[in-house]
């Protein structure tokens, strides 16, 4: 769950569903052992239905009530199913080492552990901002190197075009934006903030939704704005040394 967080992408997502449907049938099966076929069948169920719009009536109604959870529907997500055999054939081999949890303990287990495998996605926001910007600025420092400094990963490639992120964690906010990071001669590059392109809103927690005031902050900000905030967590960080 750490790395979905901290680099949100493709690959962090599917490694998320992995683990979570490895994790929740095993757990399962260690409470109920003589359910653990009728487990993991239920588990495959369930998570199809989870990803899929057919889902849908059962979080608009929790959400109706102020039960904030949500997910992304996106049958890609299925080939996570492949990790259902494997986790059910560790199962079986591990299940000596088990140890019987106390039934006064069990309900408490149960609900602590329900609620981690549903609250890993909360309920955002998203909407398109589509501001130019002229903002740009030169630097006598190589491209990999400003590269190194701007992103936690890159992909270092022949492309100027980059995405970057803007964090807005008071409001729980991301504000992502369009780059153009070109090399301008020997150890020179311009950074060129093209365009402020989409913003995404968390709520602040499972039982609620996104707070209204946050939304307002980031659709009432300008081009100047976000320019600021652009120069103060992106460039400035390429000055330090």
């Amino acid at each position: 769950m750490y790395l979905k967080y901290e680099y949100h992408n493709y690959l962090t997502g599917k490694l998320s569903d992995f683990a979570g449907l490895f994790a929740f049938p095993y757990f399962f099966s260690c409470l109920f052992p003589k359910k653990n076929k009728v487990i993991y069948i239920f588990s495959g169920i369930l998570f199809v239905l989870w990803k899929s719009e057919f889902s849908q009536p059962f979080f608009d109604f929790a959400n109706s009530y102020g039960i904030g959870i949500d997910r992304t529907v996106d049958y890609s997500d299925f080939i996570s199913l492949l990790i259902l055999p494997v986790s059910y054939i560790y199962w079986k081999s591990d299940y000596k080492k088990l140890y019987r949890i106390n039934k006064v303990f069990k309900p408490i287990v149960i609900s602590t552990c329900c609620f981690a495998f549903i609250a890993t996605t909360l309920p955002k926001e998203s909407g398109k901002l589509n501001l130019k910007s002229n903002y740009e600025v030169q630097f006598d420092i190589p491209k990999d190197t400003i590269l190194r400094k701007m992103f936690r990963y890159y992909s270092s490639n022949d492309d100027p075009n980059y995405e970057m992120v803007i964090e807005l964690p008071e409001n729980r906010s991301r504000i992502f934006v369009k780059t153009i990071v070109s090399e301008i001669g020997d150890d020179e590059t311009n950074i060129k903030l093209d365009s402020i392109l989409f913003f995404e809103t968390e709520a602040s927690g499972l039982f609620g939704g996104v707070k209204k005031k946050n939304l307002d902050y980031v659709k009432n900000l300008g081009i100047e704005d976000f320019e600021k905030l652009f120069i103060e967590q992106k460039i400035k960080n390429i000055r330090k040394k």
